[in-house]
């Protein structure tokens, strides 16, 4: 494996990206990057970093992002990345899914990286555009998983779907508690605590399946809408794909 790589995550809204170097992960940095040119994902991506020795991308964000990462990275650097797919097994996890490439790549990778903590059975939950919940024996074995929006696509399909609500959830104070006194609370709170319930189902079931209380593992950029929300306690772990990755990068 070559001394150094640059790991890429790119999600439905962000891209986050980090250099290993000799073993060890660099600290995470993130973007969005919906309107990004190759010029623009240079800049915030390659313009202070040296030419790794390999580019490796979990991308989720379709082929517009990952041509324009390929094609951006060939020219400065002479190097063609590695876009990543989920396998049958890598990484300590063996994959649950029939077809295993049909698993979203962050949702791979993830697991790989919270397997890699040595927490035992985990529960991983990654939360941003959508939830994903993924279940993992402590052998490493995939359980299975589920995706649900994220809280601001939940709460968007009710703002752009029903008749009125939007006018009424104009003004309004949104809170931690369940229940709320206006529109715009109801809304906020009845996604964020619907997502953390989910959560709390997934971690009972799971706790049935592997015969211990499995540690809860978080990741994404709204992860802390549902940090206090959910009833076990949590580790949050912000750079979960990349630190994935890097698991990956002495695989491939």
């Amino acid at each position: 494996m070559a001394q150094s790589a640059l790991l890429i995550d790119v999600g439905n809204t962000r891209l986050k990206w980090a250099v290993l170097r000799d073993g060890v992960l660099g600290p995470q940095h993130a973007q969005r990057y919906a309107d990004w040119s190759d010029n623009e994902f240079s800049a915030y991506v390659m313009g202070h970093a040296d030419r790794p020795g390999r580019v490796l991308v979990a991308n989720v964000g379709g082929e517009r992002v990952a041509g324009l990462i390929s094609g951006a990275v060939f020219k400065a650097w002479d190097i063609k990345p590695v876009i990543l797919q989920s396998s049958a097994r890598a990484g300590g996890i063996e994959n649950a899914y029939p077809e295993p490439a049909k698993l979203g790549v962050d949702r791979w990778a993830a697991m790989i990286g919270a397997h890699a903590m040595g927490l035992g059975p985990a529960c991983v939950v990654s939360v941003g555009t959508a939830m994903t919940v993924d279940g993992v024996a402590e052998s490493g074995k995939h359980l299975g998983g589920l995706i649900v929006p994220g809280p601001d696509l939940m709460i968007a399909s009710l703002m752009q779907n029903t008749s009125d609500i939007a006018v009424r959830a104009e003004a309004g104070q949104t809170r931690e508690a369940l229940f709320s006194d206006n529109t715009r609370g109801a809304i906020h709170q009845g996604a964020v605590h619907a997502l953390a319930a989910l959560v709390d189902r997934a971690m009972h079931t799971l706790e049935q399946s592997c015969g211990k209380r499995p540690a809860l593992v978080v990741t994404g950029g709204a992860a802390h809408r549902i940090e206090r929300l959910v009833a076990d306690p949590l580790t949050q772990v912000p750079d979960l794909v990349l630190r994935g990755l890097a698991v990956l990068a002495d695989e491939v």
